[in-house]
């Protein structure tokens, strides 16, 4: 596994496939403005100041915010995800995060052997402290709702000074893993589709380069969507809609195109933007924003960001504190990721690949 280093690497949470399973529904495109789709049965992110406490359950549901004029999904696909599988990509992605994130941590612990009393100043300033806190909260609650109950309230203003970044790094390694030698449906794993393939890992490849360091570009993300986009015209020009290992092959698509759009999802600062003349935001809303688009704490770079990441620890603290319950979850562990592959694979059942194309599109 890779992992970055360097006394600014990424601390505490280094994990998420944060993943929002549904698909939202566009504002008309006759609307000068951007609006956020509510999406499947409410469960996309609600909004500030959101009345709904149901408005982020989805573990990454803002990375299918989508602007105007991309594609529009029809309402009966809206129907392709349940709250049962809903809950359990929830479970099955805070446990492999939980994974990724002990073996991190165990690294760092390594590397900190030498440290001396700023070692509590740093885990602040470097996000692993609010990182650590962040993952308390989930393992509670892991859908973000209770914590929307938060209404200790923070600047708007010190919100958009945040430098947020994605925890994709499980995201990287589950696609890794779904593509490699062994790991594709039968029918693909033959000889007809060795350039597609070898397309395919070469992106992939350097996805987890960029992952280690820090996060997926924009242009990585695209060249693996396309590839992943080339390599699914290829097996619909082979194979026949007929063939009995079509629909094995189609949905090993769709999972992977899917997994691929939480890469990397500027949309997230529309919903910043969305913040205005606003003056204070309820924690909870912070808490939800950063659930639904898969967010962690990236290291401080200026004092300002410092002060305002002093105090969200207290804030977190107390999140947490208010959302433990007893007893404490037991303790689960997706060693392998294969729990998160078949939450993946699960939770994208009833959707199509005309739906997932027009990512390759985008700028």
């Amino acid at each position: 596994m890779n992992h970055r280093e360097g006394p600014t690497a990424r601390r505490g949470l280094r994990v998420a496939c944060g993943m929002m399973l549904g698909w939202l529904l566009l504002a008309p495109a006759a609307e000068a403005q951007w609006r956020y789709p509510r999406g499947y049965g409410g469960y996309g992110w609600g909004g500030w100041n959101a009345s709904d406490p149901a408005a982020g359950y989805m573990a990454g549901l803002g990375s299918y915010a989508r602007g105007q004029g991309v594609y529009e999904v029809e309402d009966a696909k809206a129907q392709a995800i349940n709250l049962d599988t809903m809950i359990k990509w929830n479970k099955a992605l805070r446990e492999r995060q939980k994974v990724l994130r002990a073996e991190q941590q165990k690294e760092d612990a390594q590397r900190a052997a030498d440290r001396n009393a700023r070692a509590t100043e740093q885990s602040i300033e470097d996000g692993t402290t609010l990182n650590t806190l962040l993952a308390q909260i989930y393992d509670f609650d892991p859908g973000a709702v209770r914590s929307t109950r938060a209404k200790t309230v923070i600047g708007a203003t010190a919100i958009r000074e945040i430098p947020f970044e994605w925890d994709t790094e499980a995201i990287t390694i589950c696609i890794d893993q779904m593509t490699a030698q062994g790991a594709l449906p039968s029918s693909l794993d033959g000889p007809r589709f060795v350039e597609e393939k070898n397309a395919l890992r070469l992106a992939i490849s350097a996805a987890l380069k960029e992952e280690a360091k820090g996060n997926v570009s924009a242009a990585t993300k695209k060249r693996v969507a396309s590839a992943i986009s080339a390599f699914h015209a290829k097996f619909v020009k082979e194979i026949p809609d007929f063939d009995s290992s079509y629909m094995e092959s189609e949905q090993y698509f769709i999972t992977l195109g899917s997994l691929t759009r939480m890469l990397n999802d500027p949309s997230m600062q529309k919903i910043l933007a969305q913040l205005g003349s606003t003056k204070e935001v309820p924690v909870g809303d912070l808490i939800a924003f950063m659930h639904s688009y898969n967010l962690r704490f990236a290291p401080a770079t200026t004092a300002r960001q410092i002060d305002i990441y002093r105090a969200l620890v207290q804030l977190l603290t107390q999140v947490s504190t208010d959302v433990s319950v007893e007893p404490a979850p037991a303790p689960t562990a997706d060693r392998d990721g294969k729990k998160l592959q078949s939450a993946a694979k699960a939770a994208f059942q009833g959707m199509k690949w005309k739906q997932l194309d027009a990512q390759t599109q985008e700028p």
